[in-house]
């Protein structure tokens, strides 16, 4: 080992508490598949372009209703009831990833969650699973696995439990899905995007999932986590990474990849950045933003003060969260942005909303000729005077085949989040050691260069 590498191992080992990077490589990038593009294994040719958006419409509100029901689980945590969580969807987009050394290595591809705080596959012996492409992860093929014990920092309740001396979890939702496992450590390898060689990093926390019901027929294997939580991979990297991520999303119908970058092989946009605070909250590892007002083509809607802040635990806030397909807004405040799209189009092009139960949006309008050149733009303005702007692209869908076009935005319940879709063609970069989203408008195929 070179003097280098030696003092970079010795330096790991002095200042991270759960990974060790082999290679002392300080960053990488892993390529990010969307689901219902063309790149996916997942990919099913026989739904219309219709069928795909309502199909991610649909887990967009699955997973945003999972979202609201851990909040409310967090908000239970000292009762004696407290109320399942709904079941999680498939997300939006998917990293692959090595998981095991040896004999014992497969890799996996995994469902990227940036709510999540806990990576998972399953493993063997597998008493109830779901069907999956790759072999299910055996820890007994691989000289490196190990189970995380109780005495261990990061076995904590309530999130996990000690049971003969193993630190376990057992996480259930509606609808009677579960998963169950064993808290383990393991190396992961991460097959760099821009280069031949893997990346590897050994000791990273993982869950090793025994018994499951989940609705992943088809999908990948597991979740890879990226939340905020002390047991995520994206934290558990941190040392290594300087806690720095980012990506710069397409539409899933591009021939284009996105990249999900770590560290040093982060991009910046020549054209400059914008950075707002990640609000930091100890019973919530979301990534929240201090969201303060909407501008919709440059008039503010002027909502009250505190409209998207986060009233109490599990309620309110404005999280941005790529597992969800497009933006949620709370009732009130999507009622407010409706009535106003609805007064820019009657007065403006003298266009009413039509009423569409097959559509999967709530406002939508009859395509007219030139339409794309009057859409309105979208901007949230935050607390500390960053300004996020939302194109025309990003805010409305067409669904040439039926004549209509809609507002990509949904109605939620408790939180707001600001979705994938409204996140394409823009560089998202999140800084996880001082809690800053750096962001702005980018040609994403500059991100590939």
């Amino acid at each position: 080992m070179s003097p280098l590498n030696l003092l970079i191992y010795f330096s790991l080992l002095l200042h991270s508490s759960y990974a060790q990077l082999i290679t002392g490589e300080k960053g990488f990038s892993l390529e990010l598949i969307h689901v219902d593009s063309k790149r996916s294994p997942f990919y099913d040719a026989k739904l219309t372009d219709f069928q795909r958006i309502v199909r991610s419409i649909d887990r967009s509100k699955s997973y945003v209703l999972w979202l609201e029901s851990t909040m409310i689980d967090k908000a239970n945590l000292t009762t004696v009831i407290r109320p399942p969580l709904h079941a999680k969807p498939a997300a939006t987009f998917m990293v692959a990833v090595g998981i095991g050394s040896g004999n014992g290595s497969h890799n996996y591809y995994l469902h990227m969650d940036t709510g999540s705080g806990l990576t998972w596959t399953q493993c063997l012996p597998c008493h109830r699973g779901f069907p999956q492409s790759a072999p299910m992860f055996d820890p007994r093929s691989s000289p490196t696995y190990r189970v995380v014990g109780c005495d261990d920092p990061v076995c904590r309740p309530p999130r996990y439990k000690c049971v003969d001396n193993r630190c376990e979890y057992n996480m259930r939702y509606y609808d009677n899905t579960f998963i169950n496992g064993t808290l383990s450590r393991e190396t992961f390898s991460f097959q760099d995007a821009r280069a031949s060689h893997r990346v590897p990093v050994r000791d990273l926390v993982f869950g090793c999932t025994h018994s499951s019901k989940m609705n992943y027929r088809g999908s990948p294997a597991g979740i890879f986590s990226m939340s905020r939580n002390p047991t995520s991979t994206v934290k558990q990297l941190a040392t290594l990474t300087n806690g720095l991520f980012s990506y710069c999303f397409f539409p899933p119908e591009t021939p284009h990849t996105s990249f999900l970058r770590f560290g040093h092989d982060i991009k910046t946009p020549r054209g400059g950045f914008q950075s707002t605070r990640i609000l930091e909250y100890p019973d919530d590892e979301g990534y929240y933003l201090d969201v303060e007002d909407i501008s919709l083509n440059g008039r503010r809607l002027r909502f009250p003060r505190g409209t998207f802040a986060r009233q109490s635990v599990g309620n309110g806030g404005f999280q941005v969260d790529s597992g969800a397909a497009a933006t949620h807004l709370t009732t009130h405040a999507f009622d407010r942005v409706e009535d106003t799209m609805k007064d820019y189009f009657r007065l403006r092009l003298n266009l009413r909303p039509v009423n569409d139960s097959g559509l999967p949006f709530r406002l939508c309008y009859k395509m007219v000729r030139g339409i794309e050149h009057e859409l309105p733009t979208m901007t949230l303005h935050f607390g500390d005077g960053a300004s996020y702007h939302i194109r025309q692209s990003g805010l409305f869908v067409n669904f040439t085949r039926e004549h209509r076009f809609c507002l990509a935005v949904m109605p939620g319940g408790r939180v707001s989040v600001l979705g994938a879709k409204q996140q394409f063609n823009t560089w998202m970069r999140f800084d996880t050691a001082h809690n800053l989203l750096a962001f702005a408008p980018h040609d994403c195929l500059r991100d590939i260069a």
